[in-house]
């Protein structure tokens, strides 16, 4: 079908073959569309109608810049009612007043623990051999790029792996060693 004045004209008057094809043959279309954000059936049916409802009115009151464009312009009117909706929902959901979310931090009991569970791997990562105590700081603590660090020591990426694994390996070992004493 092409999307000409005429074509909005026999809309706005609600011609019966005009409605019914524009209803067949956009139904698919803003189903697709309203499917990929919501999976409830009843949510997609409810937004197509509103679309539908939307499309009319806009018509009737010449709203259509370019007849030519008008799959565009039904696809927009579809994501203009997806974004009203999701606002609803959003205000819908919010905290009543005076109401307070709970505290982002953690409990103080973990946050003491985590402390303290930092401190023993530090003690047990300065007990290794100073080339592997490094190798593990420069990675995890400093997040240097294992390119750069293979070629200033004059080994491949590969090499450096296998470094670090066997740094890893002997504070595992320590820790091990350390929790079973």
């Amino acid at each position: 079908m092409i999307y000409d004045d005429n074509f909005l004209v026999r809309l706005r008057q609600r011609d019966p073959a005009t409605c019914t094809w524009f209803v067949y043959h956009f139904t698919p279309i803003l189903d697709v569309k309203l499917r990929y954000k919501f999976r409830d059936h009843a949510t997609v049916e409810d937004l197509r109608h509103e679309t539908f409802c939307r499309v009319f009115i806009l018509v009737d009151k010449d709203r259509v810049r370019e007849s030519a464009k008008f799959g565009s312009f039904v696809r927009g009117v579809c994501d203009h009612v997806i974004l009203e909706y999701f606002h609803k929902k959003k205000i819908a959901t919010e905290w009543p007043e005076g109401f307070e979310p709970l505290d982002p931090l953690p409990p103080v009991d973990e946050f003491v623990a985590g402390n303290e569970l930092r401190e023993l791997l530090r003690n047990d990562l300065a007990q290794l051999p100073g080339e592997e105590e490094k190798l593990i700081r420069e990675i995890y603590f400093h997040e240097r790029d294992r390119g750069s660090m293979a070629r200033e020591r004059g080994i491949t990426i590969t090499g450096l792996n296998v470094k670090l694994c066997r740094a890893l390996k002997h504070l595992r070992a320590q820790v091990f060693e350390r929790i079973h004493v």
